[in-house]
């Protein structure tokens, strides 16, 4: 009965440890779609500002 306890503990860690990986994935997708859509309008706002000054359409090219 030891063994099978054993058995359990051990798959429970590793378990533990796959939900700690996969709770850190979603943080970090997370944090990566808020910085790209706080980043994006000031991205294309400057990428408007730049095409109006030189006279080149960046979204069509």
């Amino acid at each position: 009965m030891l063994k099978d306890k054993d058995k359990r503990s051990s798959f429970n860690g590793i378990l533990q440890g796959f939900e700690y990986y996969v709770v850190l994935l979603r943080f970090l997708l997370y944090l990566k779609i808020k910085t790209s859509e706080a980043r994006s309008p000031a991205f294309y706002k400057g990428l408007i500002e730049k095409s109006e000054v030189d006279g080149v359409d960046f979204k069509n090219r």
